[in-house]
């Protein structure tokens, strides 16, 4: 008996073969069908409008909104703090260098910019406390003499403000700036103590090392400062001699008549 040659070269599939090779040929089939009824892109859906938000989980969300609020300000208060403890650490030892009357110029040009803000007045403090012509005494015992006053602007012409009588000019610790000036001249009481306002959270301990270094600083040496009163409209010339404190009415000096410079501003 002769065997067709295509059944003897070709195999007969198997059964599973030809149930998958009909099931896709169905599935095809249906594809195109779909595609006849429909077209090639489904018709767009509107979305499904959503209801308000309930007042329930309104204040829900508001609840829980203020408890992170509050979490992160906590968060933020104890940055904060630990940032000041690492500067107030900073501080164990402070490192005092006043500026003298002919290094005006450099301080200037490194601190010109600077917003200064004042020092809170200290509970007992005896920079707060003490007359201003003691604490000029003892400030010229502890430093020698000032930054600025009418003998610095009559030798240097670095004309500070008449209504000042004097002023000292510190870098504490390498990089803060600070000053120290009269209140009211030798009528006030205290003085003012300003710093970059960046220091600000330094100032209450820096102020408070001054005035203990102030309070137990020795025995003044004479100097001599003078002061133009506003209120009063009059000059003083102002001092200790070695042996008592004295304030005196005089015509304004010589120096007084140099016209103001905004070169030598520090005070913003």
């Amino acid at each position: 008996m002769l065997v067709p040659l295509s059944s003897a070269v070709v195999p007969a599939p198997q059964a599973q073969d030809v149930v998958q090779l009909l099931q896709q040929q169905r599935t095809q089939a249906r594809m195109a069908e779909v595609l006849a009824e429909r077209g090639p892109r489904l018709a767009p859906r509107a979305l499904a409008e959503v209801g308000e938000v309930d007042r329930w989980t309104q204040a829900f969300f508001a609840v829980k909104a203020a408890e992170q609020a509050v979490r992160d300000s906590l968060v933020q208060a104890e940055e904060a703090k630990a940032d000041s403890l690492i500067r107030l650490a900073q501080l164990a030892t402070l490192r005092w260098r006043k500026v003298e009357p002919d290094g005006q110029g450099s301080f200037l040009e490194q601190y010109a910019d600077t917003y200064w803000q004042a020092a809170l007045p200290g509970r007992g403090l005896y920079v707060d406390t003490t007359g201003t012509q003691a604490l000029r005494g003892r400030l010229q015992a502890a430093f020698g003499r000032p930054t600025r006053n009418g003998d610095a602007q009559r030798r240097y012409g670095y004309g500070g403000s008449e209504y000042i009588q004097f002023e000292y000019w510190f870098v504490v610790n390498d990089s803060i700036p600070l000053l120290a000036l009269d209140i009211d001249g030798p009528f006030g009481t205290g003085l003012l103590i300003a710093s970059d306002e960046q220091y600000a959270d330094l100032l209450p301990p820096i102020k408070a090392e001054l005035s203990a270094r102030l309070d137990a600083a020795a025995r003044p040496v004479p100097w001599l400062d003078y002061y133009h009163s506003y209120e009063r409209q009059a000059w003083f010339k102002t001092g200790y001699n070695g042996v008592e404190e004295y304030t005196v009415t005089v015509r304004p000096p010589r120096w007084s008549s140099r016209a103001p410079s905004d070169r030598w501003i520090i005070h913003r």
